[in-house]
């Protein structure tokens, strides 16, 4: 089935809108991460005024329905090195880390994902990025794939508990990803 995306307005939120953002983000986070502390909010929830809304370093983009509510989010901010298994592979300074790329069960594989990478990628670049890490689990139903499909290459796979991947994709010099 195929997503009429014009139904939906994709952009940056405003920070009025960051509690939305923040109910939608926590309840995908509580069904895709169960085994997670239901009521902790992410860190770069807790300072999401800092991290995204004063920063000119990272972005959090929501699509919209007609009727104003969220249906999907993704968001990019500085990698920081923090994950030992891939320590010193990135360059802190050119990297960015792709987070948050969210949808509402019921519209998940109708292309508004894609839609919201397509939109993310070029923001990151015109950032000064060159390059978007992110990392994805394989018990998330077809989520490796999904970043394959938008140009990401795999990198790493420690075989931890939470069945991490590690992936990243060069950013291109025009814009469109």
């Amino acid at each position: 089935m195929s997503l009429c995306l014009e139904k939906y307005v994709i952009r940056e939120i405003e920070l009025n809108e960051l509690p939305a953002a923040m109910n939608f983000v926590m309840e995908i986070v509580r069904e895709v991460f169960p085994m997670l502390d239901p009521n902790g909010l992410p860190p770069d929830m807790v300072a999401f005024e800092e991290i995204y809304y004063k920063s000119n370093t990272a972005a959090f983009l929501a699509a919209f329905d007609r009727e104003g509510a969220i249906a999907a989010t993704i968001a990019f901010l500085p990698y920081d090195d923090r994950i030992p298994d891939i320590k010193g592979n990135y360059s802190i300074e050119t990297t960015a880390e792709l987070v948050k790329c969210y949808v509402k069960p019921e519209l998940r594989q109708q292309g508004l994902g894609t839609e919201l990478v397509k939109r993310l990628l070029p923001i990151a670049r015109n950032k000064g990025y060159e390059t978007m890490y992110l990392h994805t689990h394989r018990f998330l139903p077809g989520a490796v794939s999904f970043w394959e499909k938008q140009g990401f290459e795999f990198r790493l796979e420690p075989f931890d508990s939470f069945e991490t991947v590690h992936m990243d994709k060069k950013l291109a010099l025009a814009q469109g990803g």
